[in-house]
Order: C-alpha cells, then structure tokens, then sequence
C-alpha cells in the first residue's frame, strides 16, 4: 500500500492555517524537514507521530490513512482489480493480489466472500482443473467470513461453504452450516422495493425488483439444470426440463443460457450421437462468438450486471475445447464431423475487440 503520510500532513497543515514554520515549531524540528515530509522526499520519524497529531488536532490513525476496513466501493475497486487479472489470462498474479489484499486487510468479510469467489473462478478462466490448493483456500476464507460479524455476509459465505463442503464429502459439517443460517424471513427486497416506491424513489425500487428477478432467474437456471442431469432424470423427461430453460431465457430476454450442452449430454445418453453433436457444434459457434448483450426491458437498469457473464466466454472455450479432448463424455462424438468442427471452432483464437 502506497503511504501518502506527506500528503495528509499538508493537508491537514492548510486546513487548520498553519505554515510549514508554525507546524515545524509545534514538533521541534526545522521548516526544512517539514517541506521535506510533504513532498516525499523524506518520512517524519515514528517518535514524530504523536506530537505532530497533536499539532494537527487529529490522531494518528487519520494522520497514517488507517482505515481497519476498505469501504464499500474501495471494496469493489479491489474484487474488479482481481477479475481484470483474471480475465486478462494472468491468474497468477490474480492469486497474487487476492493474497496481498488478504494481507492489508485480514479480517473484511466482503473481502474474504468475493476473492473466495474469484477463486473457485480461476481454474474456469484458466481452462484447466480445479485446483485443490484454490478451492482449500476459498473454503478457509469463506468460513472466516460465515463466522465475522458482518451479518451481510455470513449468512452468504455459510450458505456457499455448506455447497463445497457437500461437494467435498463434508456432509455433516455441511448440514450444521445451514442449521446454523437464519429462518426464512419475509423477503427483505420486496419491502425494500415499496420503500423505495412510497418514498418517491421510483427508479430504485425498480432497480430492486430488476436485481431480485435476476436472481430468481439465475435461481431457476440452476435448478432447472440440475434436474436436467443424471441422476435426477432420464433422457426424454430431461429433454423436457431443457425446453423449459430455454423457453425460461427466452422469456426474459437473456441469451446466453447454456442449454446446448445440456442437449448435448443429454442426446449422448440416449445414444443419439446425431443429435448431439449437431447440439456441440452450436455451442461451439456461441461460445466462438456470443452474442452482444443488448440489455432486455426486463433489466433495463443493471446494464453489465446483468451481461456480466460476456466476459468469461473466452475462457469458458478454452476449458471446453480441453473437455472435448479429455472427457469420456464425448468419446461416442471423436471422429464424427460436427465433433471435429466443433473443435476446431474453440481452438480458433478469438478475433481482438
């Protein structure tokens, strides 16, 4: 973190009125030096501290620009800084910066919840393996953010957690993070959003409504993709769960659902290897080139938020072109000439912006 002690101290001098001789007489030292603090040429020393906020009327805290938590948007800033890393194909440094900003602040919960998320993220865009050392990593933070006292997140980290600890065998300490999460409560968006609305403030609490049916959307994907899966069911009755998640995506405007490789699954447990890989080469095609996120009615005002997942579309070709290779799932397709053009799409480098 860059110290701009230099900075503060001239400020706060103009504030209070005081010239660099007045400030340098209140701590016992020359002129000179005090010039010299404010340029950066040189740092006062620590001994220097006390007596110069005592000077200054402040503390030293604010004389050092101590803050014990990032603010808000300080927060955002950081966890945006980590996902450009990311994006940009360099993870490495990605992890690098997660450690460091878990170094400055150690105990943020908003901190410890997002770059726990940013870290399950990076093997997807890195197009490899999960890896084992990330996904320990994530679980410690997301287990210090469940046990922190800001309650805007612990209930969110637990609620994640008990989802890796499930997929990790852990089931029973999976099962006591969500006894431990709060009783469903009446939902908090709703009333925000007639706050909001009787209070004149009419474009947030659409705002609102907006986020909450994104999430519900999101919540639907989710559900309606897993009961598209094995073991929950067979082949013509997942076919029907599929139809549903796309008419679900068509139905609010939103056109990057997945529902191509759902198909394509699907269509190789029935043994129709035809079918599927006609459904593996459009996905091959969406994820070469997808589509502009053109924004929908539905949510006119979250704009990126909404489209945020663009962005993650180069390296979810990569991880999928490397599934093609490996995967068992897709040995009935080698060979077949939708399989091989498929393949040779995602391998493709992606035209620059």
């Amino acid at each position: 973190m860059e110290w701009k002690i230099g900075e503060t101290i001239a400020a706060l001098r103009r504030r209070r009125g005081m010239t660099q001789e007045a400030l340098a007489s209140a701590v016992g030292v020359s002129a000179a030096a005090v010039s010299k603090w404010e340029t950066g040429a040189s740092c006062p020393d620590v001994a220097l501290l006390s007596p110069l906020a005592r000077a200054l009327r402040t503390d030293v805290n604010a004389l050092l620009d101590f803050t014990a938590q990032p603010s808000e948007k300080e927060c955002a800033a950081y966890v945006n800084e980590v996902a450009e890393l990311a994006l940009s194909g360099d993870a490495g440094a990605a992890r690098t910066r997660i450690e460091a900003l878990l170094r400055e602040y150690p105990d943020c919960p908003a901190l410890q919840y997002q770059l726990a998320a940013l870290l399950m993220s990076l093997p997807v865009w890195e197009g490899g393996a999960e890896d084992a050392a990330d996904r320990a990593r994530a679980k410690a933070l997301l287990s210090a953010a469940a046990e922190g006292d800001d309650l805007r997140y612990a209930a969110q980290a637990a609620h994640t957690l008990a989802g890796l600890c499930a997929g990790d065998g852990e089931l029973e300490r999976a099962e006591a993070l969500l006894d431990g999460l709060p009783s469903p409560s009446p939902d908090a968006a709703m009333l925000r959003a007639l706050i909001a609305e009787k209070r004149g403030e009419t474009e947030q609490a659409k705002r609102i409504l907006q986020t909450e049916l994104l999430r519900a959307f999101n919540a639907a994907q989710t559900c309606l993709m897993r009961l598209a899966g094995t073991p929950f069911a067979e082949p013509e009755e997942a076919l029907t769960v599929i139809r549903a998640l796309e008419a679900c995506a068509e139905a609010v405007g939103f056109p990057y659902s997945m529902q191509d490789a759902l198909y394509a699954e699907t269509y190789i447990r029935a043994g129709n290897y035809p079918r599927a890989a006609e459904h593996l080469l459009r996905l091959a095609h969406f994820l070469a080139a997808p589509p502009e996120w053109g924004g929908s009615p539905l949510f006119s005002l979250l704009g990126k938020e909404a489209g945020g997942m663009v962005r993650s579309f180069a390296a979810m070709r990569q991880g999928f072109a490397a599934a093609l290779e490996r995967e068992d799932t897709f040995a009935p397709l080698r060979g077949m000439p939708q399989y091989e053009a498929a393949l040779a799409l995602l391998r493709e480098e992606p035209p620059q912006a």
